[in-house]
C-alpha cells in the first residue's frame, strides 16, 4: 500500500503495516517519542493500520493529545494491576488533581499501605515487561462481550448511547478489556515515574508533568479542591445524573427543564451563601478577590455575587485589574520578545496595594484607566470611596496570589477561586476533562462575541493553558472559598452551538483532529432546549442573552 506521510511525501508499505512500524521511519523528525497516529485527520492508536492512499500524521508524547494518551494508559495499567491484586475492588475514575488522577473505590473497600505497595510493585513489573496493549475494533453491538459484568451498570448505557454505525475500539491489557474514549499507547514501556497515594476514599495516581515524565513533583495535599470535587460529585448523585447516559435519559423523557432548574437553584443558593459570609463577622471583609482560569465564568459569578451582596445591604465596588497594568515600556517580555501581559510583573502591584490601603482607611481614591492603544495609564475621574457599606470586588487572574494584595490584612479580604469542574462522565473509566468543557465554552463565546472561529480558539488554547499553569493553578489553595461553575446539563447545550463551528474546520487543518474528537464526543449527547435557561445563568455568558449584557 502507499500512504501519504506527515511531510506530504508518498511512501510504500506492506498492507496491514501498523502505525507503530511506520512511526519508526518518521521518529527522527520529532524531538519527543511518537505517542499517537493520525489517519485522515482522525486520532488513532499506533496499533491501528492505515490503508491505501491514507494521509498519516503523528502526535508526540509531549503534545497535549500525547499526554492524554499517556495518562489514560497509566489509568489502564492501574485498573489491570488492581484486577490482578485485588479483583473485588471497583474503581471509578473521577478527576485530576494537579499531575494526578483520582480514582474512587466505589464499593468502599479500604486499601492499606501494604495493598498499595503490592499494586505498585505489580504496575512496576508490567512497565518493565513493556506489556503490550492490543486493540480490537468492533461494531457497537459486538462490544457487549467485552463489558465487564462488575461495571455493567455504568458501561452499558454508554455503549447504548453510541451510534449503531460507529465502530468501537476495545483495548486489551493481559486478560483485562476496556473501552476508552481516549486512544492508548501501544505498550506500558512508555510509562515513567508514578506513585499511588490513598486519598479520601480512593487512590490518587500521581505521574510526571507533561515536560518532565521521569520525575514527580513534591506531593501537596489539596484539601479545598478535593472538597469542591466531592461536592460536585455529590450533586451529580443527588440529581441522579452522574453520567452522559443519565443526562440523555432526562432529555429524552422531557425532563430537561427540571435538571436546568435544579442546577441553577444550586448555584443561586451557593452564591447567596457566599454573600452572607461576606456580610458576617461585623463586616470586616472589605476586599473580595475573584480569580479562576479561562472560561470558568468569573464575570457572571461576580455580577451575581454583587446582586446578592446588595440584598444584604452591601455596596459592591468593582475594580478592574486591567487598569493597573504597568506602562508599556515596563511590561515584561516572553522569550520570543512579545509582551507577557499574563505575568503578575505586568501589573503595578505597588500602586494597587497603595490604593487598597487608602480606600480601607476611608480615603477617596482616583482609580486609573489603562489605555491599551497607547500603552499608558490615564486618569479619567473615576473616584471611589468605600464608606461603611462598601466592599471592593476585584476580578482577575492574579487574585489568589498574595503578592497582589500583600498590604491588605488577611482578615479584611476574601479570596474566591472560580473553577469549572464537571462531575459528568461517560462511565467509570471515561471522564470528561475539565479542560475540554472550558475549551467548548471559550469556543462558543469566541464565536458569539469575538468573531473568532473554532480553529483560532483551538490554536490559542495551548498558550492559554500555559499561562494558567504558571499564574493561576499554583495559587488555587490560597482561596478562602472555591466555587464550581459547571452545570451538569451544559454539554447538551453546547452541542447546538459547537458542532457547526467544529464542522467548519477543514480535514487538512492541523486543528481537525481535536475538532473531530469533540464532534465524536458531542455525537453521544442528546441536545437540550436552551430556552429554559434563565438569563442570569453562567451559561449565558457563553451562548448569549445574559441579563448582564454581552460579557467578554
Amino acid at each position: 500500500m502507499e500512504i501519504i506521510g506527515p511531510d506530504g511525501a508518498r511512501k510504500k508499505y506492506q498492507a496491514g503495516t501498523p502505525l507503530l512500524t511506520i512511526a519508526r521511519d518518521y521518529q527522527a523528525q520529532y524531538a519527543s517519542p511518537i505517542a499517537l497516529g493520525v489517519i485522515n485527520g482522525e486520532i488513532q492508536p499506533l496499533q491501528m493500520c492505515p490503508r491505501e492512499g491514507d494521509h498519516v500524521g503523528f502526535y508526540t508524547l509531549d503534545s497535549e493529545m500525547g499526554y492524554r494518551a499517556y495518562i489514560a494508559t497509566f489509568q489502564f495499567a492501574l485498573i489491570a494491576a488492581m484486577a490482578r491484586q485485588r479483583p473485588e475492588i471497583c474503581l471509578e475514575v473521577e478527576n485530576t488533581f494537579g499531575h494526578g488522577l483520582y480514582c474512587a473505590v466505589k464499593n468502599r473497600i479500604f486499601l492499606s499501605k501494604y495493598d498499595l505497595e503490592d499494586i505498585t510493585l505489580c504496575m512496576e513489573k508490567m512497565i518493565r515487561d513493556q506489556e503490550p496493549i492490543q486493540v480490537k475494533q468492533v461494531e457497537r453491538d459486538g462490544a457487549w462481550p467485552y463489558v465487564d459484568p462488575q461495571f455493567y451498570q455504568d458501561e452499558a448505557p454508554l455503549l447504548e448511547a453510541l451510534p449503531e454505525e460507529r465502530r468501537i475500539k476495545i483495548y486489551q491489557l493481559g486478560d483485562r478489556y476496556a473501552y476508552f474514549v481516549t486512544p492508548l499507547l501501544p505498550n506500558l514501556g512508555c510509562l515513567k515515574a508514578f506513585q499511588l497515594v490513598w486519598m479520601g476514599s480512593g487512590i490518587l495516581l500521581r505521574y510526571g508533568r507533561q515536560d518532565q515524565l521521569e520525575k514527580l513533583e513534591p506531593y501537596v495535599e489539596r484539601k479545598k479542591l478535593a472538597q469542591v470535587y466531592a461536592d460536585s460529585e455529590k450533586m451529580g448523585q443527588v440529581m441522579h445524573c452522574p453520567t452522559v447516559a443519565a443526562l440523555n435519559q432526562y432529555i429524552r423523557e422531557g425532563n430537561s427543564r427540571g435538571i436546568i432548574q435544579m442546577c441553577e437553584a444550586y448555584h443561586e443558593k451557593s452564591i447567596a451563601r457566599i454573600a452572607d459570609e461576606i456580610d458576617a463577622d461585623g463586616r470586616n471583609i472589605r476586599l473580595v478577590l475573584i480569580a479562576g482560569p479561562s472560561s470558568s465564568g468569573k464575570t457572571t459569578f461576580s455580577q451575581r455575587l454583587a446582586v446578592q451582596m446588595r440584598v444584604n445591604g452591601l455596596r459592591p465596588i468593582p475594580i478592574s485589574l486591567d487598569n493597573y497594568f504597568k506602562e508599556r515600556e515596563q511590561t515584561p517580555r516572553l522569550p520570543d520578545g512579545s509582551y507577557d501581559f499574563e505575568s503578575i510583573e505586568a501589573l503595578d502591584t505597588e500602586l494597587f496595594n497603595e490604593h487598597m490601603e487608602r480606600l480601607l482607611r476611608e480615603e477617596t481614591v482616583e482609580i486609573p484607566y489603562f489605555n491599551f492603544k497607547t500603552g499608558h495609564r490615564e486618569y479619567r475621574g473615576q473616584k471611589e470611596f468605600l464608606g461603611d457599606d462598601g466592599v471592593l470586588v476585584v476580578e482577575g487572574i492574579h487574585g489568589m496570589n498574595e503578592k497582589l494584595s500583600a498590604r491588605v490584612r488577611r482578615r479584611n479580604k476574601m479570596k474566591i477561586y472560580i473553577s469549572a469542574l464537571t462531575p459528568l462522565s461517560f462511565d467509570d473509566y471515561n471522564r470528561i476533562p475539565t479542560t475540554d468543557m472550558r475549551l467548548l465554552r471559550r469556543m462558543v463565546r469566541d464565536s458569539q462575541f469575538r468573531s473568532h472561529d473554532a480553529r483560532q480558539t483551538i490554536q490559542n488554547w495551548s498558550k492559554v493553558r500555559a499561562g494558567e499553569e504558571k499564574n493561576i493553578f499554583p495559587f488555587s489553595e490560597e482561596a478562602d472559598i472555591m466555587f464550581n461553575t459547571t452545570l451538569i446539563y451544559e454539554l447538551a447545550v453546547f452541542k447546538k452551538y459547537a458542532c457547526p463551528l467544529l464542522e467548519q474546520i477543514p480535514r487538512d487543518a492541523a486543528e481537525y483532529p481535536v475538532a473531530r474528537n469533540f464532534l465524536d464526543m458531542l455525537q453521544i449527547v442528546e441536545p437540550i432546549d436552551d430556552k429554559a435557561i434563565p438569563n442570569n445563568s453562567i451559561i449565558r455568558e457563553f451562548i448569549g442573552h445574559s441579563i448582564f449584557g454581552d460579557l467578554l
